[in-house]
């Protein structure tokens, strides 16, 4: 673990491409205190999750898949266990349109950590890449065993940007400051269809492939997404005032949920007024740093300030975390 000492810095960011605001739920940058902590220089790889589930014998939401108990109105072949597998088309796709993401997101049936591109896929040649197709329950109970916790947006956004002041990328303000290697782990080419693979990696980079950050953690941009600790509402920062300025935890439950009537999140997602659009159970959690699907004309959100979520009943095999430890 590496030792991130506690400060204030501005947190968020209101356009990060200049212009008009590109990424809404960034906005407005304010100054925001954390305590000292400790964080994993590295996402959590298949090698560290492998051996906290021979340990404890753990299975993952995609091992088990969804309850009937949970859901009794639920036809029994949506309770199957798998995961949410990214499955590029063939061709160039339409991107912008209201679920445009269904063209290229499937859910597969059997992909879990084990087998993050379904079951004919394994990680026998991939230890030390971070490990994916985690739900936010699941990071949490690898945390519990390691003795260390999920960090916080704030905290991860503080460490994230290393000794850098406000920048924009974890390395610097120029996305590709070496004209010969590319600083992350995202994608080049046309997104979805066409990956160049121009930083040498499709998929998943093994943890350290790139270079560390100013306080010597990998991979806090691209590669995996993380999951931290909060309760996401885009809006977070806009609409509440009483956002604490010191060690900030997010929104609470009620002010989460009551994102799903809020008319222009719902209008923004074609929900129509008044309904709940997510199971009860279902909850949107922060996740930080993008992935390695990033692409700068898409989801440039391989940033420090880049907000995004991890839905608590959707793993996803472009989604990880790593742990962080208060200081005694």
């Amino acid at each position: 673990m590496a030792y991130i000492p506690g400060g204030t810095y501005l947190r968020g960011e209101d356009r990060p491409l200049g212009g008009d605001a590109e990424y809404p739920e960034e906005a407005p940058v304010h100054q925001v205190t954390v305590s000292s902590f400790f964080m994993d220089i590295t996402e959590v790889t298949n090698a560290d999750f492998l051996k906290f589930t021979t340990e404890t014998g753990y299975k993952t939401q995609a091992e088990r898949g969804l309850s009937k108990e949970d859901f009794p109105e639920a036809p029994e072949d949506q309770l199957v266990a798998g995961a949410m597998v990214f499955s590029p088309p063939e061709d160039a796709v339409e991107k912008w349109q209201p679920g445009a993401e269904w063209q290229w997101w499937k859910f597969v049936k059997g992909a879990n950590w084990r087998h993050p591109q379904g079951p004919g896929s394994d990680i026998h040649q991939k230890m030390e890449h971070p490990v994916v197709c985690i739900t936010k329950e699941d990071a949490e109970a690898y945390c519990k065993w390691a003795g260390k916790r999920l960090p916080t947006e704030a905290e991860w956004e503080r460490a994230a940007r290393g000794k850098l002041k406000h920048a924009i990328f974890s390395w610097g303000n120029h996305p590709k400051p070496d004209d010969k290697k590319w600083p992350a782990n995202t994608f080049q080419g046309e997104f979805p269809y066409k990956n160049l693979a121009l930083d040498g990696f499709v998929g998943t980079a093994p943890v350290k492939s790139f270079e560390p950050n100013g306080f010597g953690l990998y991979d806090m941009g691209g590669n995996v997404w993380e999951i931290c600790s909060d309760l996401y509402r885009p809006d977070y920062y806009q609409i509440f005032s009483e956002n604490p300025v010191k060690d900030p935890k997010g929104p609470t439950a009620d002010q989460a949920i009551s994102q799903l009537e809020n008319d222009t999140w719902n209008r923004s997602r074609k929900i129509p007024a008044g309904s709940t659009p997510f199971h009860p159970l279902a909850r949107l959690w922060v996740s930080k740093g993008g992935s390695f699907l990033c692409h700068h004309t898409y989801c440039l959100r391989y940033r420090p300030a880049a907000r995004h979520y991890a839905e608590s009943l959707s793993p996803t095999n472009h989604a990880g975390f790593r742990c962080v430890k208060d200081v005694e």
